[in-house]
């Protein structure tokens, strides 16, 4: 099946796409949700690591559409009725505006534990007429970032929203943070972040044409958070680059 793969720039959409292509389906775009007004917390989308969204399709060689959203969520219950001025909308108006553009039958999502999300987009798509694909709904979270880890998945971690975390996890690899929540005694964790724990962006994997690089960044809290002390860090991503790959 063709597909229009919603692409955070995080570990879970990009694997989602590197299972659905192992099962033989084939993505012909991304689609990338963007806060029109910078960094902002959102019920629906990844607003950190944003940054990066525009190399993607120069590393996977395939178009990708950047929407901007205004990151309202308005209708907040579980299962989602049409509400104007809902970030969901902004998913709908982007998504049809993807498929007047070019041709595919279904959306992936990375969503593991989430349904208020993926309610959303099986909303979406069932007014659009389209499959919703979730290859990785449900699976055990330990056991999926292992996978991730051991086929190639080479992320950075770009937000903590943790105490069992910290400023210091900004940065790390995704071998780091599986180590760091191994680590946790007593305490059930989310390994793949689906609590909030952390937020990630993929820098390279085996789809890559290209790698990124992130040439410089700063570390910065939460908007809510600046001048007390808080457990929400992210990073601001100043300058990157794309690296050639010997393939």
């Amino acid at each position: 099946m063709k597909y229009l793969a919603l692409a955070s720039g995080g570990k879970d959409s990009l694997y989602a796409m590197h299972v659905l292509q192992r099962e033989g389906h084939q993505v012909v775009g991304l689609l990338h949700m963007r806060c029109g007004d910078g960094y902002q917390d959102s019920f629906m989308y990844q607003t950190v690591g944003s940054e990066v969204a525009d190399l993607l399709g120069e590393c996977l060689g395939i178009p990708i559409f950047i929407y901007e959203t205004k990151c309202k969520s308005i209708n907040q219950n579980l299962q989602y009725k049409k509400e104007e001025g809902d970030e969901v909308e902004d998913l709908y108006e982007a998504i049809a505006s993807a498929k007047e553009k070019i041709y595919f039958e279904g959306v992936s999502s990375g969503a593991i534990l989430s349904k208020y999300q993926k309610n959303r987009v099986e909303d979406v798509c069932k007014r659009l007429s389209l499959r919703c694909l979730s290859p990785l709904w449900e699976m055990d979270q330990k056991k999926l970032l292992g996978e991730m880890i051991s086929n190639g998945m080479e992320g950075r971690i770009v937000k903590v929203a943790s105490s069992l975390l910290g400023r210091e996890c900004i940065n790390m690899g995704l071998d780091e943070i599986y180590d760091r929540l191994e680590a946790v005694q007593g305490l059930e964790v989310n390994f793949c972040g689906e609590g909030g724990e952390y937020e990630s962006i993929i820098l390279d994997c085996p789809m890559f044409k290209k790698r990124i690089s992130i040439d410089k960044y700063e570390v910065t809290p939460h908007p809510e958070e600046i001048g007390r002390e808080g457990i929400v860090f992210y990073m601001r991503i100043l300058k990157t680059s794309l690296v050639e790959k010997d393939i």
